[in-house]
C-alpha cells in the first residue's frame, strides 16, 4: 500500500512536472543565482563587465529542465504511444508549426538571423551565447504560454509571481535603507555600497546613497519587474472597485443596494486576496518601485497607466462606481506624491555626467551603423566594439547604448531592426484588431498589453531588455501571458 502510494505521486508530480517548474520559475528567477564563466573580457579595464561574461543561473536550470521533461514528453507520447498511454499520463499542450502565425514567422527569421550574425561577429562566445539565450528564453515562453491557458494555473502563476515581486520590494527597501547590500549572497545579491565605483547611487543632502537593487544586476531592471506587479495590483483594486468591468458581461455585476457590498468577480486573477492585503501589496511594491530611483520605469508606468485608464474609461459605470472609491485610492496616491516630491528636493537622480555617457554611447551607436548599416557587427558586440574605438574608458563606462531600438540596429543592422519591427507589428495586430479582450477578462487582459506598451516605451531608454538575461525575461513576461490568452480561444 505503501509503495502503491509513493508510485502514484511520483506519477502526479511526472504528469505535472512542467507545471510545477514553471510556478517555481515565476516564483523564484529574479534570484541572481549563477555560475559566470569569464573570458579574456570579463575584467575590461580591471572592472568586471557583464556583457562580456556568460553565466548559467537558477533561471537557466529551471528553462532548460521544463523545456528537457516537455520535449520528452511529446517523444513519448509520439514514439511509444500506445505504452504512454496506458501510463494514465495527462495529454499535455502541443507546440504544432501547422499554420504558423506571422508573429511566429517573423520571430523564427529574427531569430534565424541573430544565430547568423554570429558569422560576422568580432567575440563569437559572447554572440553564441546570447543565441542560445534568446532561444532557449523563446521556446520556454512558448511552453508556459502553452501551460498558462489554463485559467487555475494562471493564477496560481500569477500569485507566485506577485510573492517574488513583495520579496524583492522588501529587499530593496531593507537595501536603501542599510545604505549597502545585505549579506544574502547565497540569494545571488550583489556586493554594492556607497562608496563601490560603478554601483548606482543618488545624492541625499549631498550624500551618496544606493539605490534599490534587490538580487538584480541593476536598480532599473528592478523597476521593471515591480512595474508589472504595480499593473498587476492597480487592475485588481479596480477589479474589486469596478466589478461589472471584469467580464465580458457587464450587465451581470449590477449593484443591488447602495449599502450592500458587491461580489468581487470570479474573472480576477487575484481574487482571493483579502482587500486589505491588496492596499498592503500596492504600498509596499509601490516604495521598492519608487526606491530603484529609474526615471525610465518611472515614465514607462505614467504612460501605461495613461493607456490602462483610456482601454477601460469606455466600460459603463465608471463614473457612478468611482465615487468612494476614488476618494481612497486618491488619497493613497497623493500621499506617494506628497513623499516622493519630499525626497526628490534633497535628491538628484539627474546628473549631467549621466547624459553626457548616454550621447557617448549614442554616438558610438551611430558610427557602427553608419559603418555596418545592413548587417551590423554582430549580437553581444557592441561593448567589444567600444572597447576597441575608445580604449580609454573607465572600466564601468564599457556598456551598451541606453536604446534598443539603437542597439538592435548596431548588433543586427537593419535588417535585424526590421524583422524586430515587423514581429512587433504582427504580434500587436490581432491583440488590437480581433475580439480577445472580450473573450477574456477585459480589465485582465488590458494590464498585460499596458505593461508591453510601457516596456517598449522603456526600450527608449534603456538596454536591459535585450542584453541581461533576467531583463529579456522580465520583457517577455508579458507576452506569455497576452499569448497565453490568445490561446485559450483558440480551436
Amino acid at each position: 500500500m505503501p509503495m502503491q502510494f509513493v508510485k502514484q505521486k511520483l506519477v502526479w508530480l511526472w504528469q505535472n512536472a512542467e507545471r510545477i517548474l514553471i510556478v517555481l520559475f515565476f516564483l523564484t528567477f529574479s534570484l541572481n543565482i549563477r555560475k559566470v564563466i569569464l573570458t579574456p573580457f570579463s575584467f575590461l579595464k580591471g572592472g568586471f563587465n557583464e556583457y562580456m561574461t556568460p553565466s548559467f543561473s537558477w533561471a537557466d536550470l529551471l528553462m532548460l529542465a521544463i523545456i528537457a521533461i516537455y520535449t520528452i514528453n511529446i517523444i513519448l507520447r509520439q514514439v511509444i504511444n500506445p505504452y504512454y498511454a496506458r501510463s494514465g499520463h495527462r495529454k499535455i499542450p502541443k507546440l504544432s508549426f501547422d499554420n504558423v502565425s506571422r508573429e511566429t514567422f517573423y520571430l523564427l527569421i529574427l531569430l534565424g538571423w541573430v544565430g547568423l550574425s554570429i558569422l560576422w561577429s568580432q567575440y563569437r562566445p559572447i554572440a553564441i551565447y546570447r543565441f542560445l539565450t534568446l532561444l532557449e528564453i523563446v521556446l520556454f515562453a512558448a511552453i508556459a504560454a502553452k501551460y498558462l491557458k489554463n485559467n487555475r494555473w494562471l493564477k496560481i502563476t500569477v500569485f507566485s509571481l506577485v510573492l517574488n515581486g513583495l520579496f524583492q520590494s522588501f529587499l530593496g527597501i531593507a537595501q536603501f535603507v542599510r545604505n549597502g547590500s545585505l549579506g544574502l549572497h547565497f540569494l545571488g545579491e550583489s556586493i554594492f555600497g556607497s562608496n563601490i565605483d560603478g554601483v548606482a547611487k543618488i545624492l541625499i543632502n549631498g550624500k551618496k546613497h544606493i539605490r534599490a537593487y534587490g538580487t538584480f544586476q541593476h536598480p532599473n531592471i528592478l523597476a521593471a519587474f515591480l512595474l508589472i506587479l504595480l499593473f498587476i495590483t492597480i487592475a485588481e483594486l479596480v477589479s474589486r472597485i469596478f466589478p461589472c468591468m471584469a467580464t465580458k458581461n457587464l450587465s451581470a455585476h449590477k449593484t443591488v443596494g447602495r449599502d450592500r457590498p458587491v461580489k468581487v468577480s470570479h474573472e480576477t486573477i487575484l481574487s482571493f486576496i483579502p482587500m486589505n492585503y491588496i492596499w498592503l501589496l500596492l504600498s509596499t511594491t509601490g516604495l521598492g518601485f519608487f526606491l530603484t530611483f529609474s526615471r525610465s520605469a518611472f515614465l514607462g508606468l505614467f504612460f501605461g497607466l495613461i493607456a490602462y485608464i483610456i482601454l477601460i474609461s469606455h466600460h459603463r459605470d465608471l463614473i457612478k462606481r468611482l465615487k468612494g472609491s476614488f476618494k481612497i485610492m486618491a488619497f493613497f496616491f497623493i500621499v506617494l506624491i506628497l513623499i516622493a516630491v519630499a525626497l526628490l528636493n534633497e535628491t538628484s537622480i539627474i546628473s549631467s555626467q549621466s547624459l553626457q555617457e548616454r550621447k557617448l554611447y549614442q554616438y558610438v551607436s551611430y558610427e557602427t551603423i553608419s559603418n555596418h548599416p545592413f548587417r551590423g557587427i554582430g549580437v553581444g558586440q557592441t561593448v567589444i566594439n567600444t572597447y576597441y574605438a575608445y580604449p580609454k574608458l573607465e572600466s564601468w563606462q564599457y556598456q551598451p547604448v541606453h536604446n534598443i531600438y539603437l542597439l538592435v540596429s548596431s548588433e543586427l543592422g537593419i535588417i535585424g531592426f526590421i524583422l524586430l519591427i515587423l514581429f512587433l507589428i504582427s504580434f500587436f495586430s490581432p491583440i488590437l484588431f480581433n475580439s480577445i479582450a472580450e473573450k477574456n477578462s477585459p480589465l485582465t487582459f488590458y494590464l498585460f498589453c499596458c505593461i508591453l506598451f510601457s516596456f517598449l516605451l522603456i526600450s527608449f531608454f534603456d538596454h536591459y531588455f535585450w542584453d541581461i538575461k533576467t531583463g529579456t525575461i522580465i520583457f517577455v513576461l508579458p507576452l506569455i501571458f497576452l499569448v497565453a490568452m490568445q490561446k485559450r480561444y483558440e480551436k
